[in-house]
């Protein structure tokens, strides 16, 4: 199937969208004359790869990266900023991922078609798309992208919540199976966090190039969140971290429980064993063994050592 883009230009005081074959996009280059002007692409493949380098001057690196690279990153540019954004569309299972070539009157992003969806969407509120240049659709993508995140984020604390109530109920392999999985989500949300805040960081100094300086607080802000999101996370890791402690000392305290009272029980047996034992023997003239009234007298013998036994660990309050 071939790949296509979708291709965003002002027409008037809205947006245009034509998806057009990048086959013919790269025969009929009009339709990219038209500034300022958002395309869209699924992937990179030869075609766009070709659209990426010879129309917009994409440097050969920032293509391979799109391609291979796993980790939010900015790089600047002599003619764009890239960006690469990791992050997680729904839970943690679902990582996307999305590039983003930002040029003076052009904008180029690569990757998930809901987010782009959604990106359109939210600009299409705005009363002139396009007044502002490229900065208005770059600072939209990031929103939603934050957005994503703090859903994650808030996810991921209502389960640690869930769990933390569960913890002093119960303690079972599943349960521990659930602040491990829940544990490693949590890692893996806090580095995608950090790696985004200090790309968005490292963003910020390049962003004025295309961007006006009376905007500059609107990214700011969006620092700013994305910033409190990583605290977030670190909080939750301390939090799980604490919540498995407590779950391994219950646990503790429960099999301590356990060993307690089997071993009281085996003290008590224990003398009874040894009487059973000691009028076992095939042995003459045993204490009491030839008497009419001896077991009585040697089973009350016995039941006063277990209750002397007994009454002596409740004094010590091991009962």
């Amino acid at each position: 199937m071939e790949n296509v883009a979708w291709v965003v230009v002002p027409s008037g005081e809205t947006l245009s969208t034509l998806t057009v074959p990048l086959s013919t996009l790269l025969e009929n280059r009009s339709l990219l004359k038209k500034r300022p002007l958002w395309i869209h692409l699924r992937k990179v493949d030869d075609l766009s790869q070709d659209l990426l380098t010879q129309e917009f001057r994409i440097n050969e690196l920032s293509i391979e990266d799109c391609k291979s690279e796993e980790r939010s990153k900015v790089e600047n540019f002599e003619d764009y900023i890239f960006f690469l954004f990791v992050y997680y569309d729904g839970g943690i299972s679902r990582e996307k991922k999305l590039c983003i070539f930002w040029g003076k009157d052009f904008i180029i992003t690569v990757g998930s078609r809901r987010l782009f969806e959604q990106s359109k969407k939210n600009l299409l509120l705005e009363d002139k798309p396009f007044e502002k240049g490229t900065e208005k659709v770059f600072w939209i993508i990031a929103s939603l992208i934050t957005d994503k995140f703090k859903h994650i984020t808030d996810l991921l604390e209502e389960e640690g919540d869930e769990i933390e109530a569960k913890v002093f109920k119960e303690q079972n392999p599943e349960l521990l199976e659930d602040i491990s999985d829940l544990s490693y989500e949590i890692l893996t949300l806090r580095r995608a966090l950090k790696q985004l805040r200090d790309s968005f960081k490292l963003g910020m100094s390049y962003c004025s190039r295309f961007s006006s300086p009376e905007n500059v607080h609107y990214f700011r802000d969006l620092l700013d969140e994305i910033s409190i999101l990583y605290d977030r996370a670190e909080t939750l890791h301390e939090f799980i971290q604490n919540v498995l402690n407590v779950f391994s000392s219950l646990v503790s305290f429960k099999l301590n429980e356990v060993m307690k009272t089997l071993t009281i029980f085996v003290a008590v047996l224990e003398p009874l064993m040894f009487i059973s034992s000691f009028y076992g023997m095939n042995v003459e003239n045993l204490p009491f063994a030839q008497k009419s009234y001896g077991i009585v007298l040697i089973s009350a013998f016995m039941f006063f050592v277990s209750a002397g036994l007994i009454y002596y660990f409740k004094k010590k309050k091991w009962l």
